[in-house]
């Protein structure tokens, strides 16, 4: 692979953002991530030609979940030529539509990626339904209301008053559904926020993890590792969001969280061979 520190001055229109984020790696269609989920990347990809550029719109299209895409546009003269693919923008889910110019340099893409959505619950909510797991709006509703009031929700019972119902009801909703019990919903909520927080934040560990209610900075470093297979350290040098939700879907299919027959479509990249 090819270095590209500026942009696409070396003719490439597909390229890799990874740790430490101080250049991008040109790629070809068919780049395929050392393990998933795909820790800190971030593909960038050029739109110049709206119709030779169709099928790597597609591969796109087709790639690894929890891999953020950002697009650069070229410039208004140049607009015209990318018209065929402009509309089909959304299908991609891009992290960011920039165009062409110093905005698309390493140094602000990595700004671009550390930062989470503007409504965590929402954005997250609606990534897990884009990846299938959110099947009705019944569920759609209570994952959110879960990553509202996680930062300041320290129990089951807590949590299920605030949601109008009971621990069993509540239970069921997600037992019902083949994905994980409540609880494991609730502690993810309260380590993504610490995870934003230490992307986002130069604070240490035990003062980011007491924000959020925890005790002390080792109960939240155990708790990230026993959930998501990693450290704050790891975290915090790996940017982005989207793996660490996918890292937690990952640990729930090796624990039994989810259903893998009857979420198959989603999660055959994680079930053990």
């Amino acid at each position: 692979m090819i270095a590209a520190t500026n942009g696409n001055s070396m003719g490439t229109r597909l390229a890799l953002l990874e740790p430490p984020y101080q250049q991008l790696t040109a790629i070809t269609m068919g780049w395929k991530p050392a393990s998933l989920p795909p820790q800190g990347l971030a593909l960038v990809w050029w739109l110049t030609d709206g119709v030779e550029q169709a099928r790597e719109m597609d591969w796109l299209n087709c790639r690894v979940p929890g891999l953020p895409v950002i697009v650069v546009l070229p410039s208004a003269r140049e607009i015209g030529r990318a018209a065929p693919l402009l509309g089909r923008l959304p299908d991609l889910h891009p992290r960011a539509v920039l165009p062409e110019g110093p905005l698309a340099t390493p140094a602000h893409l990595c700004q671009l990626l550390r930062f989470p959505p503007q409504q965590i619950p929402e954005g997250v909510t609606g990534y897990l339904m884009r990846r299938g797991l959110i099947q009705s709006q019944a569920l759609r509703n209570a994952v959110r209301r879960i990553f509202q009031l996680a930062p300041e929700t320290r129990s089951i019972a807590k949590l299920a008053r605030r949601l109008y119902t009971s621990r069993r009801t509540l239970g069921r909703c997600f037992s019902s559904a083949g994905l994980p019990v409540p609880s494991h919903w609730l502690q993810f909520g309260r380590l993504l926020q610490v995870a934003m927080n230490l992307q986002n934040d130069q604070a240490n560990i035990f003062r980011i993890a007491s924000s959020v209610g925890y005790p002390d900075g080792f109960t939240a470093s155990n708790q990230m590792m026993r959930l998501l297979g990693v450290r704050p350290s790891h975290v915090r040098r790996c940017l982005g969001w989207e793996w660490i939700v996918e890292a937690w879907l990952q640990r729930e299919v090796h624990t039994g969280g989810i259903d893998v027959q009857r979420y198959s479509h989603a999660v055959r990249d994680y079930v053990p061979g």
